[in-house]
């Protein structure tokens, strides 16, 4: 019988947090579609129930993105934890694949809020880092300095070079020959690293997550070097 696929991967952890190298397909937390038992955030419940830990999301990642998840282990510690997020000094790194070849280093397009529908301001600086010939699509390094619901996503979509395989903002008719052509099932969007300044060690950190197989693959089709 194989080996049960380990959900909840660590790539850090100390006496106050942990990151965790989110899989692909498992939503952060429960929805209407996604129940408790199937979240990130009910498997980490559920891991830790016999423990002193508490573990809570720092932050989400959309269920088809993969890569850098950091959780709390300790309510008493959340607000601190919680500022990370808030701190203009982090930085969350993304490797995204768009379509097109996008021109310029940023975009600023508001972002309706996650609860009101307000627009309200979002930043995203990105670099090209390869595009395929005939720049039908282009290997992005995107960076947010906001964290708004879909923020990568709608932003590439709003400057005309949406996400491949975005099934909500993408283009349908490039994904139907990418996916089968390339075989790949789910956006290409990987939370690649974040750093920040630990609150309770005062210490500069960088957590990153490896490429994981379905991307690596992807890369590897498309004719590009390992990243």
């Amino acid at each position: 019988m194989p080996a049960k696929k380990n959900l909840l991967p660590i790539l850090y952890e100390d006496d106050w947090m942990m990151a965790i190298n989110k899989p692909p397909y498992v939503g952060s937390v429960p929805s209407p579609t996604i129940p408790v038992s199937k979240s990130i955030s009910g498997r980490l419940t559920k891991k830790y129930a016999e423990t002193e830990l508490s573990p809570f999301l720092l932050h989400r990642l959309d269920r088809d993105t993969s890569g850098v998840l950091l959780v709390g282990k300790h309510k008493k510690d959340r607000a601190e934890l919680e500022a990370i997020l808030r701190d203009e000094k982090t930085k969350k790194t993304y490797l995204v694949l768009v379509k097109g070849r996008p021109r310029g280093s940023s975009i600023t397009n508001r972002i309706p809020s996650r609860t009101t529908g307000e627009p309200i301001p979002a930043t995203t600086k990105y670099k090209v880092l390869s595009t395929f010939p005939g720049n039908i699509f282009s290997l992005v390094e995107a960076t947010i300095e906001t964290g708004r619901r879909h923020q990568i996503r709608r932003h590439f979509s709003m400057i005309g070079h949406p996400v491949i395989l975005d099934g909500q903002y993408g283009d349908q008719k490039l994904n139907k020959q990418f996916r089968m052509r390339l075989r790949l099932s789910r956006h290409f969007l990987h939370a690649r690293s974040i750093t920040f300044v630990h609150p309770f060690t005062q210490k500069e950190m960088t957590i990153e997550a490896p490429l994981p197989p379905d991307l690596k693959s992807t890369i590897k089709k498309i004719g590009w070097p390992a990243i």
